[in-house]
């Protein structure tokens, strides 16, 4: 990779895809956010490198403690960015990071497996008393986080907006339900002249 903003480019397309995926229920909605959450991690942390030092950065994280965990990528993503507000979304990046397990089918032996999708944060209710493992994707919390961390890493949505040009259909899946849209970001503007 020869240019951080491919990783940009691949969360940004990562993000609106898994809105699509969350609102059709569709189970890869969380490791389609997953992996915008890590590209655009891995795109602040790589963008200030200069091209004689990506190479060996880029490397780094592609090694662990980094890969495709989000907590050691969130932890030097806040570091990076330092607004003391992003701690509050620790237990969503947490609760991405635990998706990651079941990308390969890796549901833990002997244990009923509950999988939720909600829209908005609220009770959940479960109808088992037994002990299960339990994966919950709450849409408002990854919308809240994907634009908090595109205004830590002094994003302008216009630019965001201008750089992937996004299909309607796809600007109304972005839009649809989403409580904290970033200002800006896939306006459609009449054509010149008009």
């Amino acid at each position: 990779m020869d240019d951080p903003y491919h990783l940009l480019d691949r969360a940004v397309e990562y993000y609106v895809t898994g809105r699509f995926a969350a609102l059709n229920n569709l189970q890869v909605a969380p490791n389609l956010f997953h992996h915008a959450v890590e590209m655009l991690a891995k795109f602040q942390l790589l963008r200030g490198f200069r091209d004689d030092r990506l190479a060996t950065e880029v490397e780094k994280y592609k090694q662990k403690p980094y890969r495709h965990n989000l907590q050691s990528l969130w932890s030097d993503f806040k570091a990076d960015v330092s607004p003391s507000t992003l701690g509050r979304f620790d237990a969503v990046v947490a609760d991405l990071n635990r998706w990651e397990n079941l990308r390969y089918g890796g549901f833990p032996v002997g244990f009923p497996t509950t999988m939720v999708f909600m829209r908005r944060r609220g009770p959940r209710k479960t109808r088992s008393a037994k002990p299960q493992d339990k994966y919950v994707l709450v849409l408002e919390d990854v919308d809240e986080l994907f634009t908090e961390m595109v205004t830590a890493c002094r994003i302008n949505p216009t630019f965001l907006g201008e750089r992937h040009r996004l299909k309607p259909d796809m600007r109304e899946w972005y839009g649809k339900d989403n409580l904290h849209p970033m200002a800006d970001v896939f306006r459609s503007d009449p054509p010149a002249g008009n």
